[in-house]
């Protein structure tokens, strides 16, 4: 594959070549960020449900080891910060790569969806799309307005899956518990909260439709 040139405008192929270039890089975050996703949401739901339901004496199998209920709880705090960290890292790195496609767009004087080229969709984006008006076309004619986030609540629907992560890791400190683990338990929490600040902020600009050029990227 030839280098694009720089210095000039690029040629209609050329920008066709970025385009694919682009797009396949934003399908490879996009499907990264679905295995995180379905990993995170997995996990909570079996820890929760076995939490629920009080069963004992339960085994699951990880990475080859028998883990019980309770030893779950414990290695919860390191296995939610890791899978915040890696979502929050992939919605980072989306971010650019989805400007410089529609960029590219701009160039070669087309429209693109988000929903065209994001072929790995989560749950979450599923449960965004539901709808209640019965009425209304079966997709937008024109592509989205920058306000078109606006008093949407659903521009927190990652941020609340990663918050519900964050505070099942501080009810991982149970009572009684030493100070060694819960420090770990709490470092962990704290470590979330320190990542997770930048998707909250960005989420609330994009609801209020404030501060739009500061954190599009």
């Amino acid at each position: 594959m030839q280098p694009l040139s720089t210095g000039q405008p690029l040629s209609r192929d050329e920008l066709w070549r970025k385009f694919d270039f682009l797009r396949e890089s934003l399908v490879s975050v996009g499907k990264s960020q679905a295995r995180f996703v379905a990993a995170l949401l997995s996990y909570l739901a079996v820890l929760w449900g076995l939490n629920y339901t009080k069963l004992k004496g339960v085994k699951l199998t990880i990475l080859g080891v028998d883990v019980d209920s309770d030893a779950l709880w414990k290695i919860s705090p390191a296995v939610l910060t890791i899978l915040v960290l890696a979502l929050i890292g992939s919605m980072n790195i989306m971010g650019p790569i989805w400007k410089r496609l529609r960029n590219c767009c701009t160039e070669l004087g087309i429209d693109l969806f988000w929903t065209d080229v994001d072929s790995h969709k989560t749950l979450i984006d599923y449960f965004n799309h539901l709808k209640l008006r019965p009425e209304g076309p079966v997709e937008p004619v024109d592509a989205p307005s920058p306000q078109a986030n606006k008093y949407r609540i659903s521009v927190f629907s990652y941020q609340a899956v990663i918050s519900f992560a964050t505070l099942t890791t501080l009810l991982a400190g149970y009572p009684g518990a030493g100070c060694p683990y819960r420090i770990y338990v709490y470092g962990c929490a704290l470590v979330q909260m320190i990542f997770s600040f930048r998707t909250w902020y960005r989420a609330v600009c994009r609801f209020l439709g404030v501060r739009r050029d500061e954190t599009e990227v």
